[in-house]
């Protein structure tokens, strides 16, 4: 039978791999210099100083907004709650939900 270079190296383990290990390394420190590189994003701004800020001038505060509870046309009234409590609380620990409602 004819023997092959080619067919030793396939057979020897040690010679397996071989070829792969420089190319892996240059991959490592190519991945280890890319998150080393600073990024645009991640660097901090500037501090301004008090005159470039704009001290001198006023700030105007904005008014406070109330928000007006509307109820929905589903939602219990407070008379039907009441109602409702103490026809569910009868009998119950004066604890909780019933708190208050147990008696009249």
């Amino acid at each position: 039978m004819h023997s092959n270079n080619c067919d030793k190296s396939l057979h020897n383990p040690r010679t397996q791999g071989t070829g792969g290990t420089g190319a892996a390394a240059i991959l490592c420190a190519c991945m280890a210099l890319g998150l080393l590189a600073p990024s645009p994003s991640a660097q901090a701004a500037p501090q301004k100083s008090a005159a470039e800020t704009g001290a001198s001038t006023p700030t105007k505060k904005k008014g406070s907004v109330k928000v007006k509870h509307q109820r929905s046309p589903s939602e219990e009234s407070t008379a039907e709650r009441d109602r409702r409590l103490y026809r569910e609380c009868k009998g119950l620990p004066n604890a909780g939900a019933c708190l208050g409602y147990t008696r009249r």
